[in-house]
């Protein structure tokens, strides 16, 4: 590609590389001549096609002013690509890109882009790091605690002779919940089983439930304490609906030899069903023990990064995290309100929680990085498929594809943490 002007300037302040790009009129037709025959075709338009009646064809399935930002963003884009290439700035983040004007042949194009490149960091040494850590460990006692939540969730409620509501029973009820006017889908359901002693439900709660009988409803107010409350009155006012439906009784079963015969799969004797809790705790414990190694280990990594890293990465990394939250609740069929419902935090709450989590990210892969990068490591063909494959879902691996999407980088960053973090939690002095 041609350019009539491509020049950089340095912004050290930001971290960023500023690309003032043009293209002269022979350039821009080119461009355009690409595009035509592209938008053409997904017209089915003769190859030939004059441009007006690509223009016409496009105008019946697109808004006019839309159609015009594809034009623009299809030159754009491969000018962008090209005038980065030719200044051999590699972008660590998504380029921005400022353009006034929309392309015309026969005339000149300008565009301005600013593009951020990885910076450049090391760790003050690559040996193994030292953490501080009390390994969990499977006792008896541990395993006589999972046994009783095991059998308590195989637990029976059974109709009771019905009683007006005391501390301890058992009832099913039906309750709708509200929070200044606006429902509280998790204080709120039909049938629910409530036991009153177990903190199920807020102890204000609770209060106002004893003495009512079976049938009965009763509507009141109650108050909860915020989560970070400033003082005694910061508090939360409910308003909730309860009829009581009936009383229950729990019924946990007794570990027998015949009951675990009859209700565990791969067990025939409540010794064999003990064996097989120990055997799943201690599956448990490893992962348990791995993961805290190497999240510790990748704390103390992050303390021997040394350099600069720009501001923009800070604030992408927090918009990531943002955006994985929201598609997280969408497929839930949640809103971010509902969040902050469910979390009882705000707007600000979050905004400083993404604040520091996206820092210590950020920092921390950096370090891995850094970490791969000195120790001379080296990627397999296994690695780049875990490290696609966790990104973008089972089976997606396929290098052609990932050169062509532009992903390659991506999951080869993934893949050196990866690595960088396994070797990290193998080779920790663990103290404690």
């Amino acid at each position: 590609m041609d350019f009539k002007k491509l020049e950089r300037a340095d912004d050290e302040a930001i971290g960023a590389v500023e690309v003032a790009v043009v293209l002269d009129a022979a350039e821009v037709h080119r461009q355009l001549a690409e595009f035509y025959g592209a938008a053409g075709a997904a017209c089915k338009l003769p190859s030939d096609a004059q441009w007006d009646d690509v223009d016409a064809a496009a105008a019946r399935t697109m808004p006019p002013e839309d159609y015009r930002e594809v034009r623009r963003d299809f030159v754009v884009n491969r000018a962008a690509g090209e005038a980065l290439a030719a200044l051999g700035i590699e972008p660590a983040l998504t380029p921005r890109v400022r353009a006034t004007a929309y392309p015309d042949a026969g005339e000149d194009f300008a565009f301005e882009l600013s593009a951020v490149e990885k910076p450049a960091l090391s760790l003050s040494s690559a040996d193994p790091v030292e953490i501080e850590t009390e390994d969990v460990r499977v006792t008896g006692e541990l395993v006589d605690a999972r046994i009783a939540e095991l059998m308590e969730a195989r637990a029976e409620f059974l109709p009771a002779d019905p009683h007006p509501v005391v501390l301890g029973d058992v009832v099913s009820v039906d309750v709708a919940t509200f929070l200044e006017g606006r429902p509280v889908p998790r204080l709120t359901g039909k049938s629910m089983v409530l036991e009153l002693a177990d903190g199920s439900m807020p102890e204000s709660f609770v209060e106002r439930l004893v003495g009512m009988d079976v049938g009965q409803t009763r509507t009141f107010d109650y108050e909860v304490s915020r989560p970070r409350a400033l003082g005694d009155g910061d508090v939360e006012c409910y308003t909730a609906t309860v009829t009581v439906l009936g009383q229950l009784r729990k019924e946990v079963p007794a570990l027998t030899d015949a009951w675990v015969a009859e209700s565990i799969e791969g067990a025939s004797t409540a010794a064999e069903f003990r064996a097989a809790v120990a055997r799943g705790l201690e599956a448990e414990a490893t992962l348990l023990n791995r993961d805290a190694h190497a999240r510790l280990a990748n704390i103390e990594l992050e303390k021997r990064l040394q350099g600069v890293i720009p501001d923009a990465f800070y604030q992408a990394s927090r918009d990531g995290l943002r955006r994985s939250l929201e598609r997280e609740l969408a497929g839930k069929g949640q809103t971010i309100d509902d969040y902050y419902e469910q979390e009882r935090m705000n707007e600000e709450e979050l905004s400083v929680q993404l604040l520091i989590k996206s820092g210590e990210n950020l920092r921390q892969g950096f370090a891995l990085e850094a970490l791969f990068d000195a120790r001379g490591m080296e990627l397999a063909e296994d690695d780049l498929r875990l490290a696609c494959e966790e990104a973008f879902g089972a089976g997606s691996y396929d290098p052609e594809t990932l050169e062509r999407t532009g992903r390659r980088r991506v999951v080869e960053d993934a893949a050196k943490r990866i690595a960088a973090l396994n070797w990290l939690a193998d080779t920790a002095v663990v103290k404690g």
